[in-house]
């Protein structure tokens, strides 16, 4: 089946990052504190530019701290918020850079306090937009192995110098629509993530779709990439043979970058969502390979060009 595709994050931190991942984990919900690796950390240079870092050689931390070297002014990220960053990777023992995000603007978000963005997911609530962060942590926690910790109750650390760029809303954040006939029921959690229930009728033959919440955000085109969250379940011949297929409120990868180009999505997903508005939500029937699904889409914005 073809649906949603998988998050994306910038290349290499893919690797380190999500490997911690817990599939079917939730969010995550605290705010790390500051700790003498992160208060040892210094950068200089522009905000969104690659930063000279300075870490003292033989770094060690235990556990994530987080302190913030330039304070910004935009909104608080929370649990759920996906942000794009800009990041320097420092090996903490050598005080060398190991790797950074490239600082072209085309890193898709991570979200915070999803599994799939492990100690750094962490890291980011309770930052705020234009904030420069230090982040320390143990090198085990880029991959999810930290285990005992060494005899001096540290270990060598990962040093993270983090520019926060942009959030985009949690959930949709549109006004309320009336229910459409003949489609299924969907009741949001607190959190904003939907809960789908099928009726005992069939699908419609045809694709279908309907707005459940209208944003008045930028305009959806074939040209951008937005920025969703999703749930799928199918349609079956009666509602105990309807599963959920995906979601990415509940398989802890947070939010999902989906190119509207043609050819990059299943057409009736993309179909739904051109010419929609970011803080829509959309309830959208699509056919795919002889089965129907029904997809809750949250609109959370668009990605830079």
């Amino acid at each position: 089946m073809r649906t949603i595709p998988a998050l994306v994050v910038t290349t290499g931190l893919v690797a380190s990052l999500t490997a911690c991942a817990t599939p079917g984990a939730g969010m995550a919900s605290t705010c790390a504190p500051a700790g003498k690796a992160s208060e040892a950390v210094s950068a200089s240079g522009a905000f969104g530019s690659e930063p000279t870092v300075r870490v003292p050689a033989g770094l060690t931390a235990t556990g994530t701290q987080v302190s913030t070297l330039r304070q910004g002014d935009g909104r608080t990220i929370g649990d759920g918020t996906p942000v794009l960053l800009e990041y320097t990777l420092v090996d903490g023992a050598t005080g060398k850079v190991a790797q950074t995000s490239g600082y072209s603007g085309t890193a898709a978000p991570i979200t915070a306090g999803s599994t799939n963005a492990g100690a750094l997911g962490t890291a980011l609530e309770c930052a705020r937009v234009g904030d420069r962060l230090a982040v320390a942590m143990p090198k085990s926690a880029l991959s999810g192995t930290a285990g005992a910790p060494a005899s001096s109750g540290s270990e060598d650390a990962a040093v993270f110098v983090i520019d926060v760029q942009r959030a985009f809303d949690a959930r949709a954040a549109g006004t309320p629509q009336l229910a459409g006939d003949g489609m299924p029921a969907v009741v949001l959690a607190p959190d904003g993530a939907p809960g789908i229930t099928i009726p005992s009728w069939s699908a419609p033959k045809k694709d279908a779709e309907h707005l459940l919440r209208k944003g008045d955000g930028a305009t959806l085109t074939a040209e951008d990439t937005a920025v969703v969250k999703y749930t799928a379940v199918t349609w079956g011949a009666s509602t105990a043979d309807s599963t959920v297929a995906g979601s990415s409120w509940t398989d802890g990868s947070g939010a999902q970058t989906l190119p509207l180009a043609e050819g990059q999505v299943v057409d009736g997903i993309r179909n739904a969502l051109l010419g929609r508005h970011v803080g829509d939500q959309v309830l959208a029937i699509v056919h795919q390979q002889g089965a129907a699904y029904a997809y809750v889409i949250d609109v959370l914005g668009v990605m830079p060009r």
